[in-house]
């Protein structure tokens, strides 16, 4: 997994890991925030490297799967660039008109 998954995947955890099972939290846990090997996980939490590694890649599966039905990231993505656009509005204009203009950024993100 490259650093742009990992981050994803760890994203995907802080949003839906109240949606997983104590055991997928402990081992997912282990595997993105932790530099230890599946070996070490399967350790840590009595079990298998085989059985580590399957909840690993069920639980990723598991977190793309809510992700594709609930949108959450998506949506928290979608915010940020609106955002980071009124950011650059409010810095470079204060005219009633560009406020106007954010006004309507604004709505369009509580739309979100």
């Amino acid at each position: 997994m490259n650093v742009k998954e990992n981050l994803e995947c760890g994203l995907l955890f802080e949003i839906y890991k109240s949606l997983l099972t104590n055991k997928q939290q402990e081992i997912l846990s282990y595997f993105l925030n932790r530099d230890i090997s599946i070996s070490e996980i399967a350790i840590s939490v009595d079990s298998t490297r085989q059985a580590v590694n399957d909840i690993i890649k069920r639980t990723l599966k598991t977190l793309e799967q809510y992700e594709k039905k609930l949108k959450i990231l998506e949506k928290f993505k979608k915010m940020q660039q609106e955002i980071e656009k009124l950011e650059v509005i409010s810095k470079k204009h204060t005219e009633i008109k560009d406020l106007e203009q954010i006004t309507k950024k604004l709505d369009k993100i509580n739309l979100i």
